[in-house]
Formats: C-alpha cells, sequence, structure tokens
C-alpha cells in the first residue's frame, strides 16, 4: 500500500500483469490513510488483487471513504472488497483483517456470506514490548506459508504466530 503515495502507476502495471499471467498478487492496506487519501490509486490495484490484508483501523478506513453505513463491521467491509469485480477470475480474492488481539476475519469471494472468524491466542500484557510491526509480521508469515503450498488455515495460524513473535520483541 506504502507505494501507491509515490509509485501507483508501477503498481499498477504489476497487479495488471500478475492477473494477466495468473500469478497471485497481494496488497497489504498498509495504513488507513491509504484507503482514506489514495483511494483513487487502489482502487484499480484492487480489481487485480487476489488477496488484500489489512488491519481493522485500515478496514475501517477504506469503509469510511467507500461510504459503508457502517464502518465497524469487519465482515461486512471484507465481504465488499471481496465483491469487487476481480480481473482474474480462476481463482476467489481472499480478503484478510487483522484486529490485534481479537479474531481475524477471512472473507473469500468464492463465500462472501460466509466470513471465517480465527481466533488469536491472546498475549498477556507483560509479554507485549511493542506492537510496531506485527501486521507486518503477520502479512509476512501468511504469505511465506501460502508460497510453501499450506492451507488458508494453516496460513493464518503462521500469520498470527509470526505476529506473537514481533510484538514480544
Amino acid at each position: 500500500g506504502y507505494f501507491l503515495t509515490h509509485g501507483a502507476a508501477s503498481a499498477l502495471e504489476l497487479s495488471s500483469k500478475a492477473a494477466a499471467a495468473g500469478k497471485t498478487f497481494a496488497i497489504n492496506l498498509s495504513a488507513p490513510f491509504i484507503p482514506q487519501f489514495f483511494g483513487a490509486q487502489l482502487q484499480p490495484i484492487l480489481h487485480h488483487a487476489d488477496i488484500v490484508i489489512g488491519n481493522e483501523a485500515e478496514a475501517e478506513a477504506w469503509a469510511s471513504a467507500n461510504g459503508l453505513p457502517d464502518t465497524k463491521d469487519l465482515p461486512t467491509i471484507a465481504k465488499a472488497i471481496a465483491t469487487l469485480p476481480k480481473t482474474n477470475a480462476s481463482r476467489p480474492r481472499w480478503v484478510i483483517f487483522t484486529h490485534g488481539s481479537e479474531s481475524t476475519v477471512v472473507v473469500s469471494s468464492a463465500a462472501p456470506d460466509s466470513p471465517k472468524i480465527f481466533n488469536v491466542s491472546r498475549l498477556t500484557d507483560s509479554e507485549i514490548v511493542d506492537t510496531n510491526g506485527a501486521g507486518d509480521a503477520f502479512a509476512g508469515g501468511f504469505l511465506g506459508a501460502l508460497v510453501s503450498g499450506k492451507s488458508l488455515d494453516e496460513c493464518i495460524e503462521v500469520g498470527h504466530a509470526l505476529g506473537a513473535m514481533c510484538v514480544k520483541q
């Protein structure tokens, strides 16, 4: 997502070529200001995206910027993104929203009315050192597991494990 602040044309070309070649394209919303102030750059890229990852603040910012009535309903926001037009319809789009120690929500365009909810193992306050980078660690773990051939459930589990490792340091 951060790349949209200065390289939207390159990101759009990359996402378009990935979709045309049948390659999986993932995007991380990165920060609330991306959907809030760079929505015009984000929207065409979402049409090529197979995987969209964000946290609750980024989801809420996208919902607000796109006129959704309930900016706190993560499954509904995920459904709205999952059901956007998609260039490569050969596979569904997954939208994944983390929410700190709360559950992670996954909505697939193949079953948009059936969100999957994944519980997060809570850490104690004394275990948490710094939450910066937890979302990036989750995304890296999720995508690493995905390219290793793991199932969606396993990918989420790995993402949660790496996010937890990150906040403990």
